[in-house]
């Protein structure tokens, strides 16, 4: 099967031991999240392996770990870039290595489902030209179906395939539907 979902940082951490959704305290959602890694459904990016702080997902899981630049990426990304430009150029520039700008170039160009916990920012609050965009908010200027637990519910149920980004308990969700 191809990947349709392509894991944040944040999603990882949440899994982590300790953390909100380890597998002592929510075994089901644990083992489906680890099912979808290994059935090839959810993939990450290196950029996201380097800001994770945890062995059990960066040894356990090196493969699903993809390069986040490529030949083929690269048109996408100036792309984005001459739609975007404040938002990549500042990124790349002050924060080179978060994997934030790779993500939305990755899903975009694959025409994947991005799922993290990000809050969606409105475009109402920031300007187009702005820093401050985030995946979420970028996703949905982009044209994709945005979900989050605050901001976006009104789009719960509404995710079918493609470019687009959802939190965790979307992916739950949706992960639970399909059984």
């Amino acid at each position: 099967m191809s990947p349709k979902y392509l894991i944040d940082t944040n999603i990882f951490v949440r899994f982590q031991s300790g953390q909100q959704y380890d597998k002592d305290c929510f075994p089901v959602h644990y083992k489906n999240f680890l099912r979808l890694l290994d059935e090839g459904l959810a993939i990450s990016l290196d950029k996201v392996r380097d800001e994770l702080d945890d062995d059990f997902f960066t040894n356990e899981y090196k493969d699903i770990f993809k390069p986040s630049i490529s030949n083929e990426i690269t048109d996408t990304y100036n792309l984005l870039r001459s739609k975007f430009p404040e938002y990549f150029n500042t990124a790349t520039q002050e924060h080179p290595d978060d994997a934030d700008s790779f993500l939305i170039t990755y899903a975009y160009h694959h025409n994947m489902c991005i799922v993290t916990q990000d809050e969606f920012q409105s475009t109402q609050t920031i300007s187009i030209n702005t820093k401050e965009y985030n995946i979420p908010t970028l996703c949905e200027a982009l044209e994709g179906i945005c979900i989050d637990n605050k901001d976006r519910k009104e789009n719960i149920g509404q995710y079918k395939s493609g470019f687009g980004c959802i939190c965790l308990s979307e992916l739950i969700r949706l992960e639970q539907l399909m059984k």
